[in-house]
């Protein structure tokens, strides 16, 4: 999405921030003109956001009038060189830190290249190189902080959010394409006009079927299972073939279940043989699916789903950040007080993992995902003054059943995109 914004508007932003923050700014962006050569061809006017590997700027594209910018501005461009648009173009600049491996830059500008015919993806418009650095130049897209708008987004409105997020996943999924790191920073949505654009495929991978490993009790995806089935792997090691961890199918769903739990030995071995486990942990803490979490070697495109499915709880709940543990092993006893020690350890026993928890405020059952957003908001059905009451009550228990879609702790029943999109929350009259 191009912004065209009037000459006087261009530095509103650099002129807004506080002193000594602005004067940080304009120190950074000298050090990026003086050493990134090619930089000359934008105007940075603001700095939108810092990761670990990469910053983003907003800047203007001094030179956007020379070219035929049709493809991604869906306008025909002024190519009269000697008259120059009266208006200025922004596009998003990201500088890829030179910490980050070159197989990990080739592969998110791989994907970003690939995906750019996919609606609601942020995409490339070009990437230069100067000595080590490297500059992805990708169309700026006007959007909200997610902290000024979760609380008081109508929950009407929130039908245009994960539309646009759900058909973005649905895209890439497709591509076979898994993004691993959802979350409201790297999805730019604007509530004026109900626009929403994925974002940041920094950490994204391809999801190779050559390269699945077997080691869980759960199957490759296949078109009749895009997520995969739950299956008993008898090709692996695992204690819980063993009395007191047995393992056994319900022959009516084919669906694996806990006969018995797991012994009660809390704790770690004090000189542990096993070797480790390596698997992807790639994500941002709050939003890893409990695949991630039990690191699963063998992961599939529904860990975007769960990443999503956080975000609605954020927007149910009115807390954000939900989740904000320190590791994994806190991620895991959050998830714990909401869906009990028996899924949690049905869960592990889907990724040959053991979950062993003694702490007595751990409830053996859990409670489900709408009784959990219910106790946090409860005032979430409340049509209050709402021009529709009963139109609002159908909506609240609609993005409730989408919620409990989104955040199975089994991956493989996990909605896929396309399926969430034909939910009743978000399907199209």
């Amino acid at each position: 999405m191009s912004v065209y914004l009037p000459e006087e508007a261009l530095d509103l932003t650099l002129r807004s921030q506080p002193c000594k923050e602005l004067e940080r700014l304009e120190a950074e962006i000298r050090d990026m003109e003086e050493s990134i050569e090619g930089l000359d061809q934008f105007q940075i006017v603001d700095k939108l956001g810092e990761g670990t590997f990469s910053s983003v700027y907003k800047a203007i594209d001094l030179n956007h009038h020379f070219y035929d910018n049709y493809a991604w501005t869906g306008k025909m461009s002024n190519l009269d060189q000697d008259r120059p648009s009266s208006k200025h173009v922004h596009v998003a600049l990201k500088r890829i830190y030179v910490t980050s491996s070159p197989s990990r830059i080739l592969n998110e500008l791989d994907i970003l290249e690939q995906l750019r015919d996919a609606e609601h993806i942020s995409y490339l418009i070009t990437a230069f190189r100067s000595e080590d650095q490297i500059v992805a130049v990708m169309p700026y897209s006007r959007h909200a902080d997610f902290r000024d708008y979760y609380r008081i987004i109508p929950i009407c409105d929130l039908k245009c959010y994960f539309r646009c997020l759900f058909r973005a996943l649905r895209s890439a999924h497709a591509a076979n394409i898994i993004h691993r790191d959802v979350k409201p920073a790297n999805f730019l949505y604007d509530p004026k006009t109900g626009e929403g654009t994925l974002c940041d495929f920094g950490l994204a991978e391809r999801f190779e079927p050559s390269d699945w490993r077997g080691k869980c009790h759960h199957t490759l995806p296949t078109p009749d299972f895009p997520h995969g089935r739950t299956e008993i792997n008898r090709n692996v090691q695992s204690f819980h073939f063993n009395p007191g961890g047995a393992l056994a199918v319900n022959s009516s769903v084919g669906r694996a279940k806990v006969d018995m739990g797991p012994p009660e030995r809390v704790g770690y071995l004090k000189n542990d043989t096993r070797p480790g486990v390596r698997a992807n942990r790639a994500g941002t803490r709050g939003f890893r699916a409990p695949e991630v979490l039990f690191k699963c070697q063998d992961q599939t495109p529904s860990l975007d789903i769960w990443s999503a499915g956080i975000i609605l709880l954020a927007f149910l709940t009115k807390r954000f950040p939900l989740f904000n543990s320190n590791d994994d092993t806190e991620a895991l006893l959050e998830l714990a007080t909401i869906f009990g020690k028996r899924r949690m350890e049905q869960c592990a026993l889907l990724h040959n993992r053991t979950f062993l928890c003694n702490i007595p405020s751990i409830e053996q059952g859990g409670q489900r995902i709408v009784d959990f957003i219910v106790k946090l908001n409860p005032r979430l059905r409340e049509a209050g003054s709402h021009p529709d009451p009963d139109g609002h009550k159908e909506d609240v228990e609609q993005a409730l059943d989408l919620a409990r879609a989104c955040l199975h702790l089994d991956c493989t029943r996990r909605w896929t995109a396309n399926q969430i999109l034909n939910h009743p929350f978000l399907a199209e009259e």
